[in-house]
């Protein structure tokens, strides 16, 4: 069972983003046993072919890779899933139009207009048993979004309502700007608001995700209903690790 199956099942998934572009850092995180890792082509300099590798790395330790891809381009999604990722992320949705080109441009005939060579590892490199293979592809892969700024919230009941995408993500960001505090993430009027939109997106059928700065939101989150939980990124870890480790040293005794 993947992990999108999973997720309709009732469990909750715990990631992280990646945007070190760096296939080892990606292995060192799916050691830990984590659900999944995004891999952002959006933010991060992370290209094709190294996007390609980090995919590698997750699937052999078990955890599923999503790329999130820098626009809701027909070809970037294309260039995306034929990584053989099976998951997706596509920023700034915030209509329903572009809702629903990411979906059509994620599945392949007839759901959508995905297009198709069996020559990649979707399809196992081989044109055997290929209408089987769509078949598999259009079920299990996860069509994610990230509905972002004012507009795309204010519109969150139609785009919800949009066939074939999965997940919805709300950034907590955008989220605070929209209620008017930008920043602000802890504030109770942004806090009502992530609240009003994960029960949209659930009473839409959807599974909702967000982001977490800690431990404690994260598990807030979870037990709210959330189902899909990113946990800061590999970049700040990778510093708070060292940097708690630098600070306790330099203020033990005898330095």
């Amino acid at each position: 069972m993947n992990l999108k199956q999973r997720m309709q099942n009732g469990k909750c998934a715990f990631g992280t983003w990646s945007m070190l572009s760096n296939a080892s850092v990606v292995d060192v995180i799916a050691c830990s046993g984590i659900d999944f890792v995004v891999i952002d082509m959006e933010h991060g300099s992370i290209g094709w072919e190294t996007a390609e590798s980090m995919t590698r790395a997750a699937q052999a330790r078990g955890c599923q890779p999503i790329i999130r891809v820098g626009d809701s381009q027909e070809n970037t999604i294309l260039h995306a899933l034929e990584t053989g990722c099976k998951a997706i992320m596509v920023p700034n949705v915030n209509t329903v139009d572009i809702a629903k080109k990411v979906s059509r441009s994620c599945r392949y005939m007839p759901e959508g207009m995905r297009g198709l060579s069996p020559y990649t590892s979707c399809h196992d490199y081989t044109h055997s048993q290929l209408d089987q293979s769509l078949q598999v592809n259009n079920e299990e892969t996860l069509v994610g979004i990230l509905v972002e700024g004012v507009s795309g919230l204010n519109r969150l009941d139609e785009i919800s309502s949009v066939d074939g995408i999965d997940l919805i993500y709300l950034g907590l960001y955008d989220i605070s700007q929209s209620a008017g505090f930008p920043g602000e993430l802890d504030h109770p009027e942004v806090r009502d608001r992530l609240s009003s939109c994960l029960t949209t997106i659930r009473n839409s059928g959807k599974l909702a995700g967000t982001f977490c700065r800690s431990i404690s939101d994260a598990i807030e989150c979870r037990d709210n209903g959330f189902q899909f939980v990113a946990y800061v990124a590999d970049s700040y870890g990778l510093r708070t690790f060292f940097e708690e480790a630098y600070n306790s040293f330099k203020d033990s005794k005898g330095c």
